[in-house]
């Protein structure tokens, strides 16, 4: 495990206690005193008007709400951005039946603590939440799908965008928050939605769908967030994907490597750039228009269940609740049942 390794290279090592506990392992009542990267930092204002900071901190195992209020804000307010690793102390409590942590002190890691001394072979990987998964491997998969894709065309048009883009597509996350939002998590989504729309597809030749069209669909249907989002450590909307959104980035990206192809049928990257537009199902959850092929009906159900299994996934390991279900889940609009069946 990541935290084992963080354990071992800085015990007895640093000028002060670095005896990381991994945000997955943290629970109410604990004292904190170790680093973290900032994920989401904001000055925000109490009813009375009293500044404190909202934090978001991480490390490789998830990410944890954290809050200075008061004196700490003000204190503390300069000596950190988003995207910094950081040497905090506080401790944890529960709030409205979710942890975070009271941040007492915070500030950023210089380059002399990560590179010379006080934090020996220091990895910045240790402390930002990244796949569980191997990405070469995940990427070696992906590709072989990506080469099954029959007509030449759009098996061309797929790897060729892959290929392009591969060590942005390697690095990036799915998201800003929610699902799959650490790196490596769009390679890791993208693999588990052509993975599982390839094997329906071809499991169920009666209902006619074309198989070629929905991998490709499901492998490049959220390619629009290369543009959408920057930086994969702290993940922010660019401007371009604030403005425009992945939805249409995508459909350019599809479009403008169409063109440099022959076309047997010309309406077949049409029908891809439909399945990108549509993907989201609805209009209320941002397609640009509803799905109105059997591909686009089948990446749109696929997406989604890849995206709520894995927010399913991250709020049982974080969840600190007491008894069979978790604290209620915004995102899931439930409580989840997270209890072991008894082994016979």
């Amino acid at each position: 495990m990541s935290s084992d390794r963080l354990f071992e290279r800085v015990r007895d090592e640093v000028s002060y206690s670095l005896l990381h506990v991994p945000v997955s392992d943290l629970r109410e009542g604990q004292r904190i005193g170790q680093c973290f990267l900032v994920r989401h930092k904001a000055q925000r204002s109490t009813r009375k008007g009293d500044p404190y900071l909202e934090i978001v901190l991480a490390d490789r195992t998830g990410t944890i709400p954290a809050r200075a209020w008061s004196q700490a804000a003000e204190r503390y307010a300069d000596q950190f951005s988003e995207g910094d690793f950081v040497f905090v102390e506080g401790r944890t409590e529960t709030y409205r039946n979710d942890l975070q942590m009271i941040v007492e002190s915070i500030r950023r890691l210089t380059a002399y603590e990560k590179e010379e001394g006080q934090l020996p072979d220091f990895d910045a990987s240790l402390l930002v939440p990244a796949s569980e998964r191997d990405a070469e491997s995940m990427w070696s998969e992906l590709l072989a799908l990506a080469n099954m894709i029959d007509p030449a065309p759009l098996r061309d048009l797929t790897v060729g965008i892959l290929e392009e883009r591969k060590a942005a597509f390697i690095e990036a996350p799915a998201a800003i928050h929610k699902h799959h939002a650490y790196i490596g998590g769009l390679l890791e989504h993208t693999l588990e939605v052509a993975v599982g729309v390839d094997a329906y597809a071809r499991s169920q030749a009666a209902l006619g769908l074309h198989v070629g069209l929905c991998l490709a669909g499901a492998i490049l249907h959220d390619v629009g967030k290369l543009e959408e989002i920057g930086n994969p450590i702290a993940p922010r909307h660019t401007l371009t994907g604030e403005l425009i959104g992945h939805i249409l980035l995508g459909r350019d990206i599809v479009r403008e490597a169409a063109r440099a192809l022959e076309w047997a049928d010309p309406r077949l990257p049409q029908l891809l750039e439909h399945i990108l537009v549509s993907h989201h199902g609805i209009l209320e959850y941002g397609a640009a228009v509803v799905p109105k092929i059997p591909e686009a009906v089948c990446i749109y159900h696929f997406d989604n269940l890849s995206a709520k299994l894995n927010m399913m996934r991250i709020h049982l390991a974080s969840d600190a609740e007491k008894g069979d279900f978790t604290a209620w889940s915004p995102d899931l609009g439930c409580r989840v049942f997270k209890s072991r069946l008894i082994e016979e």
